[in-house]
């Protein structure tokens, strides 16, 4: 799979086709029934070099099913797009080292899309009888707009969702959102070393200054401890659609964008996370606000912003802490920081956690690669996990 180019095609020349073909004649080969569902994305904010001008672009998820209808109904998830493999020197040439295996999207996330897929070959090479239905939704778009599983969930309901995200091989019990905004700050042109820091003549100043109050601000970069797991807040800029000409080392900038992701901390009920969200957004106007009051000249721009979730104990749950603990011998917990598919179901009232090998924090770097033997270790917790769940009755 990872040999297979598959980034976002709002961020590279790709898309997912030929990784979708690939993966609809594996599980038809051990007898899913398989179906390609079209999907359009239309994005007027994500699209970056080399997919400038590409506005919108229709491929296909992979949606393979088998057991039996009207029982409980597992639904494995992930997404077979990445990011873009520009920044990583072989990204489409997989190469293992040791017990590594580097390239573009070995953990996000086809490592674990290939455990979930090994698992639920297993279970049918097993011919154990299913009591209900095992459904992979394998799908595109997460990268960008979700709208993989967004179109998934129009469609289809289930009573569980596992979304194979780097845990490292814990199963994240809560998942952060975002606010994506941008700051713009208008300067003048002036001489660089004739400028006063304080009198805001470089649009540049600006910006870094408000970035940094708002990461020094203690109600807008929260912290929370819930069950034992450790949540907090996270934030990064950068510029957006402007690179200075080197003579600005000696110029101030007249004007200048810095495009904001803030990591946003959940809490136990939607509404509560969406008041969250809400007041952080104030709390950065006030920022905006009390900035010109001192002599800039900036504005707030709203992008987009999601609310993550924090997946109370059920009887599914339970049945996945079995099958950690048969293969790992734990069931730790975690956090998921990064904003991935997984609120969609819960949005949709469909119980979820995140469970599968890899890294976050490599995930999206120039040395992309997941652990062998995680992969191997979260394939046999996958197929107990559906063991449990979907041959044996639930208590």
């Amino acid at each position: 799979m990872v040999a297979i180019p598959s980034s976002n095609p709002f961020v590279s020349d790709k898309d997912e086709k030929k990784i979708a073909e690939f993966l609809k004649k594996e599980v038809e080969r051990v007898g899913f029934q398989v179906d390609l569902q079209k999907v359009t994305s239309r994005s007027a904010y994500y699209t970056f070099a080399p997919a400038k001008g590409r506005r919108s672009c229709t491929r296909p998820n992979v949606i393979a099913r088998t057991g039996r209808k009207g029982g409980t109904r597992l639904i494995l998830n992930g997404h077979i797009d990445t990011v873009s493999g520009e920044i990583m020197k072989g990204a489409f040439e997989p190469r293992v080292v040791g017990d590594r295996l580097y390239g573009r999207g070995s953990a996000d996330m086809k490592g674990g899309i290939a455990a979930m897929i090994a698992a639920s070959e297993a279970i049918l090479e097993s011919r154990a009888p299913l009591t209900g239905e095992l459904v992979l939704s394998l799908v595109v778009g997460e990268e960008t707009d979700g709208a993989g599983t967004r179109e998934f969930l129009k469609h289809e309901r289930g009573d569980f969702a596992i979304v194979a995200e780097p845990t490292e091989n814990t199963m994240a019990i809560a998942q952060g959102g975002y606010i994506d905004f941008s700051i713009y700050c208008k300067g003048e042109s002036t001489h660089g070393l004739t400028t006063i820091p304080d009198h805001w003549a470089s649009a540049f100043v600006q910006a870094t200054n408000l970035c940094n109050r708002i990461l020094e601000d203690r109600r807008i970069m929260a912290k929370r401890k819930y069950h034992g797991t450790e949540m907090n807040s996270t934030f990064n800029f950068s510029p957006t659609d402007y690179s200075p000409p080197p003579s600005y080392s000696m110029m101030t900038m007249p004007e200048y964008r810095t495009h904001c992701q803030l990591g946003l901390v959940p809490n136990t009920k939607v509404a509560k996370s969406m008041r969250s969200a809400h007041s952080a957004v104030n709390r950065i106007k006030e920022h905006v606000a009390e900035g010109n009051r001192l002599g800039m000249r900036a504005r707030y721009e709203q992008v987009d912003s999601k609310v993550g979730f924090i997946q109370g104990e059920n009887v599914y749950t339970r049945a996945f802490q079995r099958a950690m603990d048969k293969v790992l011998g734990h069931h730790r917990e975690s956090y998921e920081i990064s904003f991935c598919d997984a609120s969609y179901f819960y949005y949709k009232h469909i119980p979820v956690i995140l469970f599968g090998p890899g890294n976050i924090e490599n995930a999206h770097g120039s040395n992309e690669y997941v652990n062998t033997k995680e992969v191997r270790d979260a394939t046999n917790v996958f197929f107990y996990a559906i063991q449990n769940i979907l041959t044996e009755p639930s208590n």
